[in-house]
């Protein structure tokens, strides 16, 4: 993969130096324009993929700061952001500024390439490719803001200087519509082109296939709470195609960083934050840790882990690979502090360990999560499964949604397989005893508690996948978490959690008269503005 993330990188320089005049070669090629005469758009496409992973600065301001800290899976008190719901510009719109605009314009890059490969037969499967991970990142984006620009983005090429936003609703339908196309078009019976240049699925066209369905699943399940009818009619057609849902960890759609650095953009995002940008800054909270603990889960010491000397940095001589060895001693940071001297001081948290406390409680486990060698996960089998376990209990697919759940859980457990560093972890906790006893001791249930256990698996198994960890708890209500003191002095929300992320400040500038129709749409631009399928205009 280090070699393709090098040629990625070659070509987003080409990129650059392909818009400039020059002197030098074939007269007949248009130094002005991307063309295959100056453009392997393969490579295009491979930074396309790897850039979608997230980079440090979207998934440290979004994700860490903000996403992580405000769903609880960690807290922080360097970070006020996400544990006080307070606004800062440049956190709150960092995955825009990333997909839009810089360097990685992940967006721009995608329409480039399916722009040269739409009519090109040799290009049909990896044209659908594009398709599937165009949709992939637009759901993202539009889950964080609501209405976004989508139809006119990425089109500054053919005079579209200032984009619409298009409402959240018809977003959701044509990315319904797109994977639902970019499956049945996918042809097994043929190659593509990426081959080795793609860095998710090395070229199996079955394994695209059941990334669009399983991505399809997801995207339909998320409008429960405001349209019933639609969700169940792409859940259906999600299940008519069950060979093309994920439930095996070994087909878990994910980018692999086996030679993934704490200095570059070739580590998995959150393992370079937590073991290189901000080691000691991400600890996980009281409540994630005492609900593991509660239900006995024997995943606790693969996602936490405890450091003598939290503050070194990968590569470092120090670095402190953690102690995960005594479930007892992984100990929650409580929710809602900050460090100094005033009324929410660390220090007067219960049970305050003293002037230690970095290396009293517990952080992401530096085998697993913590490193930036480690795959990044973006749709599957443990997801698939407990959203196929939800929908069976709907009543909108076969099956028994207690086996789903069962099925959700196991893969959610057999998923730390795949970390390599943790294998003998892995082989202590992650036993078939241990998943058997976890699963009876805590069941799917019936009612309304189905709901709720279906969901707090989904959350535990988003760890580090926070964009849909936030996503899935808005949608679903679970779990319920307890918002912080309201009377932090700039938080934003009256106490409450933050229902989406702002736009940039600069679209009121750069953009007013789009900006300013969408906000009039969803009504408002706040953090406690909701999403269409969270219930909001």
């Amino acid at each position: 993969m280090k070699k393709q993330l090098l040629y990625a990188t070659m070509a987003l320089a080409l990129m650059g130096g392909a818009t400039g005049c020059s002197d030098f070669g074939d007269v007949n090629n248009d130094p002005e324009q991307m063309t295959p005469q100056v453009m392997d758009f393969r490579l295009v496409f491979t930074h396309a993929l790897t850039q979608s992973c997230g980079s440090d600065w979207d998934a440290w301001r979004n994700g860490c700061i903000y996403g992580a800290n405000m769903m609880q899976h960690t807290t922080s008190v360097d970070w006020a952001q996400g544990v006080f719901y307070t606004f800062t510009n440049d956190y709150s719109s960092s995955y825009w500024g990333a997909l839009y605009s810089g360097d990685r314009a992940v967006i721009r890059n995608l329409k480039l390439v399916m722009d040269q490969w739409r009519d090109d037969p040799q290009y049909a499967n990896d044209y659908q490719m594009c398709r599937i991970v165009r949709a992939y990142v637009f759901q993202r984006m539009t889950d964080l803001h609501g209405d976004i620009p989508y139809t006119e983005a990425a089109r500054g090429d053919e005079g579209i200087g200032y984009p619409k936003y298009d409402a959240q609703k018809d977003i959701y339908m044509d990315l319904l519509k797109e994977l639902t196309e970019a499956r049945d078009a996918l042809d097994e019976t043929a190659g593509c082109q990426m081959g080795a240049y793609d860095v998710v699925l090395n070229g199996d066209i079955k394994g695209w296939k059941r990334f669009a369905n399983s991505l399809l699943l997801r995207v339909a399940m998320r409008l429960t709470k405001v349209d019933q009818t639609t969700a169940q009619q792409y859940v259906k057609d999600a299940f008519s195609h069950a060979d093309l849902l994920i439930d095996d960890p070994a087909n878990n759609i994910m980018v692999a960083h086996p030679d993934g650095q704490g200095t570059d953009d070739s580590a998995e995002p959150y393992g370079k934050i937590f073991s290189h940008e901000d080691t000691q800054a991400f600890y996980l909270s009281e409540y994630f840790i005492n609900e593991l603990k509660r239900t006995q889960d024997p995943r606790l010491c693969l996602i936490a882990t405890r450091c003598d000397n939290p503050a070194a940095k990968w590569g470092d001589e120090g670095f402190d690979y953690g102690d995960s060895s005594d479930p007892d001693k992984l100990i929650g940071m409580p929710v809602g502090y900050e460090t100094g001297d005033g009324n929410w001081s660390i220090k007067s948290a219960p049970g305050y360990p003293g002037e230690n406390f970095r290396s009293y409680y517990a952080l992401p486990n530096r085998l697993t999560y913590a490193r930036p060698d480690v795959p990044t996960m973006w749709v599957t089998a443990s997801e698939t499964q407990l959203l196929l376990a939800e929908a069976a209990l709907r009543g909108w697919v076969s099956g028994s949604a207690e086996d789903y759940y069962k099925k959700g859980v196991t893969a959610a457990m057999q998923q730390f397989s795949l970390y390599p560093a943790a294998s003998d972890l892995y082989a202590q906790w992650i036993t078939d005893a241990n998943i058997s006893a976890y699963l009876a001791a805590n069941p799917m249930g019936t009612g309304e508690d189905a709901y709720k256990n279906i969901n707090w698996q989904y959350y535990v198994t988003t760890f580090c996948d926070e964009y849909e960890t936030f996503a899935n708890w808005r949608r679903s209500g679970y779990p319920e978490l307890t918002p912080v003191n309201k009377n932090y002095p700039s938080c934003e929300t009256n106490g409450e959690i933050i229902r989406r992320f702002r736009y940039p400040i600069n679209e009121q500038q750069i953009n007013n008269a789009n900006y300013n129709a969408a906000v009039e749409r969803m009504g408002g631009d706040t953090f406690m503005t909701r999403v269409w399928w969270d219930g909001g205009k």
